[in-house]
């Protein structure tokens, strides 16, 4: 424990250096660490960062601070360039310059990851491995391997204690959104909710049976179309720390020369792969999230193999019969469908946005698609385009919606390259109207119909007992009634103010009481006179100072006033 301790010390004066020497400086000061940014100024002499570094955009100097604050803030940029919910586009372009180029470990660093994932020895399932990396990422690297039948497949290695390095990282990453959150106002997201959305994707990451089910279930999904295919999971090789599996045939798409393929060719390919993302995607419902041209194989038959499915999506009907409102919605002109779908699969406090400004944002959107047949819509483009609308109004959406956008438009771009000429709207017309279909033909109709009935039918059964349980709470006097008071230290404080001056009133008039019945009794004369006069001049003294120290409190309580108001209009 006090190693671990010891050392994530140790890793946090090294965050905060290499965020200062890439000019970070003044954020790690905003957040609260001034006294460590101090000291690891005087220790390593460094100021605002280098004169090169900060002549370079602040996206550039992140990112190479990512690239050398290791694999956990590598990954962590990979996500964030997928995340342009979150992120602005020039941030995620930028991370996505991450995607690739992660140094390779030697083989000598990883055979004990190797000894550890096969007790029996690792000579009695392979023949052997090839020492030389053919690829390499951030969380694990591939290498050419043969196993004992003679079959050649690929291993994919995690690296070595890359687990305990997360562990330690993501308790920093923790405790850096901890700070951002309550130093840091508009942000645009919540800093903690979208650091456990990271170390879950982390923890899926690095146990490499993930990928081989997904892998598995990909297979299965197009185990009736003949050009497509996936990688053949061998199980007996596989482990959390290794994944092994067939090795692909034909050429990988980002090294084929597209100079050398006739039209017919090209357009096949394009064919083919939109055709599988779209079935995925928008049939399905679990989709290859990543299908650029460096995870797609050419096979020599023309047909294509997806590899690398380590980041896959999954969106169930409703979200995809939300995405088909939205898409309906832009070309029926009719705003007020596309806002109630966005809301529904954005899951967000009313309260907390300015509805009105978001819905004129998207009228604006709408009206650009008024008259365009639906077969004509870029679903892919659509929905980026949409929901970088509603990003700028907080609004997020969903990590799954947003993975399956980054699947239509990396497809999109591939289609692009690859034959620019190919119509890529109109082949999407089937799949387009498929999910509309589903969304409102008599038949679905017919369905949600049933559905409310049900539930209606489950509100009768279940009404009466509900009221019944809450005659007899309050017959038992055991309601509770729960209130969430915007401001409760003001109204606690007040209500103490209100107090503290019922009490000084009270005092005050038994004074003018006691002092009325001395004059009254000392019929103008003696010590008793003189005594309730005191009492009239001290009652005055003091309701004079209540009504002031009133007064000095309503002022103060309409300056805090104006002032909430003034931040809940600079936010909305």
């Amino acid at each position: 424990m006090i190693g671990n301790q010891i050392r994530n010390i140790k890793r946090w004066k090294q965050i905060v250096h290499v965020l200062a020497r890439y000019g970070f400086v003044e954020f790690l000061r905003e957040v609260g660490l001034g006294d460590a940014v101090a000291s690891v100024l005087e220790t390593a002499r460094i100021g605002r960062g280098e004169a090169a570094l900060m002549r370079m955009p602040t996206p550039v100097r992140l990112r190479k601070a990512m690239e050398e604050l290791g694999p956990t803030f590598i990954k962590l940029g990979q996500v964030l360039s997928t995340r342009r919910d979150l992120v602005p586009d020039e941030w995620a372009t930028e991370f996505a310059k991450l995607q690739s180029g992660c140094p390779s470990l030697p083989f000598s660093d990883i055979e004990d990851q190797l000894a550890e994932a096969f007790p029996d020895g690792v000579d009695a399932i392979f023949k052997s491995i090839d020492h030389t990396p053919i690829a390499a990422a951030s969380m694990a690297q591939a290498h050419r391997a043969v196993l004992i039948d003679g079959t050649t497949v690929v291993l994919k290695i995690l690296r070595p204690h890359i687990r305990e390095a997360i562990i330690g990282d993501m308790e920093a990453l923790r405790f850096l959104a901890s700070l951002v959150d309550e130093h840091v106002s508009n942000v645009g997201f919540d800093p903690k909710a979208t650091v456990e959305e990271f170390a879950k994707e982390l923890d899926r990451e690095t146990d490499l049976t993930n990928e081989g089910r997904a892998t598995d279930r990909l297979t299965s999904m197009f185990a009736d179309n003949p050009e497509v295919d996936f990688p053949t999971i061998h199980w007996h090789a596989t482990t959390r720390d290794v994944l092994c599996e067939s090795l692909a045939s034909g050429t990988l798409l980002a090294d084929l020369d597209i100079s050398t393929l006739s039209a017919e060719q090209r357009r096949s390919i394009v064919s083919i792969g939109a055709g599988a993302v779209f079935h995925q995607t928008l049939e399905v419902g679990f989709f290859h999230a990543d299908p650029h041209p460096g995870n797609i194989f050419v096979r020599p038959d023309g047909g294509l193999t997806f590899i690398d499915c380590g980041m896959t999506g999954f969106v169930d009907d409703q979200t995809r019969l939300r995405l088909a409102e939205i898409v309906y919605g832009m070309t029926r002109n009719d705003p007020d469908m596309v806002m109630r779908a966005a809301i529904s699969l954005a899951d967000v406090d009313l309260d907390a946005i300015d509805i009105k400004a978001a819905r004129a944002d998207v009228q604006q959107l709408v009206g650009r698609f008024v008259g365009i047949p639906i077969d004509r819509i870029d679903m892919g483009g659509v929905l980026d385009e949409f929901f970088q609308t509603l990003r700028r109004h907080d609004l997020r959406c969903p990590a799954e919606v947003v993975l399956l956008i980054k699947a239509l438009t990396t497809i999109e771009g591939v289609a692009m390259q690859i034959d620019p000429t190919f119509d890529l709207i109109g082949f999407t017309r089937p799949y387009i109207e498929k999910l509309l279909k589903g969304r409102f033909s008599p038949k679905a109709v017919a369905r949600r119909f049933r559905e409310a009935g049900m539930e209606l039918l489950h509100l009768g059964e279940t009404l009466p007992g509900e009221l019944t349980s809450f005659l007899q709470r309050a017959r038992r006097n055991r309601l509770r009634l729960q209130l969430d008071i915007v401001a409760i230290e003001d109204l606690v404080v007040g209500l103490e103010d209100a107090s503290e001056r019922i009490g000084y009133a009270l005092l005050i008039s038994a004074l003018v009481m006691a002092s009325a019945i001395l004059v009254l009794a000392s019929r103008g004369e003696g010590i008793a006179f003189h005594l309730g006069i005191a009492g009239f001049v001290t009652s005055a003294t003091f309701a004079f100072g209540l009504m002031f120290n009133g007064w000095r409190s309503r002022r103060k309580l309409k300056k805090r006033t104006r002032a909430l108001r003034r931040a809940r209009g600079e936010r909305g």
